[in-house]
């Protein structure tokens, strides 16, 4: 019901379907902050933390955290592999 008022209203704007699924991108980007590069060139940006609901800020290097994002990549492909148990 709500789909059928809400197409009626966009044909009723004249505006084409197609541009309107950009839309909602366009929006997420303009809402998604960009790190914060501080003078020294580290790199901050808030995560959060396991079991709250508080971010937490964490300031690297860019290469700090290419790395990090590489190691982070590494394990999950060591998890995921799977490897037979030895010693039977």
């Amino acid at each position: 019901m709500i789909t059928l008022v809400l197409a009626a209203a966009l044909l009723a704007a004249g505006e084409p379907a197609a541009t309107d699924a950009a839309k909602p991108a366009e929006a997420a980007a303009k809402t998604e902050k960009a790190p914060k590069v501080n003078k020294d060139g580290m790199v901050c940006k808030r995560e959060a933390v396991l079991g709250s609901r508080m971010k937490q800020r964490v300031c690297m290097t860019q290469n700090e955290w290419e790395e990090r994002q590489r190691q982070d990549r590494a394990d999950l492909d060591r998890a995921q592999t799977n490897t037979p148990l030895s010693g039977n």
